[in-house]
């Protein structure tokens, strides 16, 4: 592979998290919050992480522990409890101990954190619908099926990283 190469796939990495650093929230954030029709929520969405997001989608199927969260939506359970923490904060989300269990917290929805996890699905939808709409105009199955491994090899290194 040819320096340029290596470096064109480094200036794109570099532009995505830059996208996603915005101090304007990440085109996510952007997204949900200009699909909101709740003025309250939307003040509040560049307060909230992308783990945060996808804590509120994954109580969307009932109450959940912190440890079932972290393996649903594959983040450590540190990240889930940082994110339960603001969830919790900003009145989206509700945690409580079961009186035959006391050991674990489990987290369930408020009226507002539905709200918020259903737009955030929608943006995923949305997402979903123009990637593959444009991506599978441009490239066959296996060209996508060689980005997926690159990017999946890619993660996997930089997770390594010391």
């Amino acid at each position: 592979m040819s320096e340029a190469t290596i470096d064109k796939i480094q200036q794109t990495i570099q532009l995505l998290r830059a996208e996603h650093n915005n101090i304007h929230g990440s085109k996510e954030q952007q997204w949900i919050k200009s699909h909101l029709d709740d003025q309250e929520l939307g003040k509040i969405i560049l307060d909230l992480s992308i783990v945060s997001f996808h804590v509120l989608s994954a109580l969307e199927s009932g109450e959940l522990t912190g440890i079932e969260i972290s393996e649903r939506i594959g983040v450590t359970r540190g990240g889930v409890t940082r994110a339960a923490k603001k969830l919790l904060q900003n009145q989206l989300i509700i945690a409580q101990k079961h009186p035959d269990n006391q050991r674990n917290i489990y987290y369930s929805l408020t009226d507002r954190g539905e709200k918020l996890a259903l737009v955030h699905d929608e943006m995923h939808e949305s997402i979903k619908k123009k990637v593959v709409t444009e991506l599978v105009a441009k490239y066959s199955e296996q060209d996508l099926q060689i980005v997926a491994d690159f990017l999946n090899d890619l993660y996997e290194l930089e997770k390594s990283i010391d």
